[in-house]
């Protein structure tokens, strides 16, 4: 309609051609550029008012009402919205690609997400089949050389079901739905879960208070963590976990007694690097190296939360394992203590801050049984070791199983 308005307006308007017929080419090009038309009727269009147009740019021309040179602006303006029309349709063809592929890669989580449930069910019941039948083989054995033979069947097959969590944790790197979570809280059910599986002394000091954050990302954090301070402390060895909230950063550690790390691996953790060697071809940490694959996975998801994994040794003596997250929104729980000293190492300053008041414990200890447990039982006593001054301070004796 208005291109058939504007050669109407040149017809009528001798020696005024120019407005109406650029107005009916920027007319053409918004038209299309909102909704593209078919090829066979972008053509025809194009080509229709090309020709009418320039017929009578041609009939001015040759009456003396304007200059041969500016018909020169018939052919021009046409290859002009045809290179328009052919970058409209390259976009139409890159945003068609780029909704196939998002497509695609719906459907690939989605599956990704079924074989993880799959997984999980097929290799943990032959594995749990598999430990108890070596428990009950260990019980009855008085073959020392055969007892030490299946305390190395035992080891594998632990190492066998950690190379299995780790790969059921590649699959859900995807970031979820943040949502209030008390740390503290966590944390603690976090120590009690594990003090049930881990002859550990096991240690919370939690001042980290209300977070926008995933409970399934920060659980997997945390139990990662853990995970890597049992297998380098002994038993009875001491495991802490622990939060404090800076400025606008929650941190979340696990400090222990262990043997600790070398400089040059703190140096590549707080550089955010992983898994120097034992990489598999496509640069990600093989399932059984023993230099990144669970931080690798922590480094994935707290990254992807715009915070960071840091390393340094702990007061304990062994290594000490944080995550720092930013603070979204509001500040919830109380308010974080200034830093003892600039600079200081995180859990240096998480331990500093530490009292001679009353400490919770709850010593929780098995019959021998594997699902032997005596009620927890809450005691008072002096605070003899390091805590948290402000925040909950907790004990957990170790069973083991």
């Amino acid at each position: 309609m208005l291109a058939a308005v504007c050669c109407l307006l040149m017809w009528v308007m001798p020696g005024d051609e120019t407005i109406p017929y650029h107005v009916g080419w920027i007319g053409l090009a918004l038209a299309f550029g909102f909704d593209p038309w078919p090829r066979a009727e972008t053509f025809a269009s194009v080509g229709l008012f090309t020709m009418v147009t320039g017929a009578i740019l041609a009939q001015r021309a040759a009456t003396g009402v304007i200059a041969w040179e500016e018909t020169a602006e018939i052919p021009l303006m046409c290859v002009l919205v045809l290179l328009m029309i052919w970058h409209v349709r390259r976009r139409q063809a890159a945003t068609a690609e780029l909704a196939a592929l998002a497509a695609s890669e719906r459907e690939q989580a989605a599956r990704r997400e079924r074989l993880s449930q799959v997984t999980s069910h097929s290799m943990r019941t032959p594995l749990t089949i598999a430990s108890g039948y070596l428990d009950l083989l260990l019980s009855s054995e008085v073959d020392q050389t055969r007892v030490e033979d299946l305390e190395v069947v035992r080891d594998e097959l632990s190492r066998l079901g950690r190379t299995g969590e780790r790969f059921l944790r590649m699959m859900k790197l995807a970031p979820r739905d943040a949502a209030p979570l008390d740390v503290d809280a966590l944390l603690a059910e976090t120590a009690r879960r594990w003090a049930l599986v881990a002859d550990r002394g096991w240690m919370v000091s939690a001042q980290g208070g209300l977070v926008d954050g995933s409970e399934e990302e920060i659980r997997l954090c945390v139990d990662t963590l853990i995970e890597n301070a049992v297998r380098y402390t002994s038993v009875g060895g001491t495991v802490r976990l622990f939060a404090v909230r800076q400025a606008r950063t929650v941190t979340i550690g696990v400090a222990d007694s262990g043997s600790g790390m070398d400089e040059g691996v703190v140096e590549s953790i707080n550089r955010g690097e992983f898994a120097t060697a034992d990489t598999a071809p496509n640069g990600l940490p093989t399932p059984g190296s023993q230099n990144g694959l669970g931080l690798w996975i922590v480094h994935e998801l707290v990254t992807a939360r715009g915070g960071r994994v840091m390393a340094e040794r702990a007061p304990e003596g062994g290594a000490c394992l944080s995550i720092a997250l930013p603070l979204a929104g509001p500040v919830r729980g109380p308010a974080q203590c200034s830093s003892p000293g600039a600079g200081a190492p995180l859990a240096t300053a998480a331990a500093e801050r530490t009292g001679h008041g009353p400490t919770m414990a709850l010593e929780l200890s098995g019959d021998g049984s594997p699902a032997g447990r005596r009620e927890a039982q809450a005691v008072e006593q002096p605070d003899d070791r390091e805590g948290d001054r402000s925040g909950a301070v907790h004990g957990f004796g170790g069973s083991g199983r």
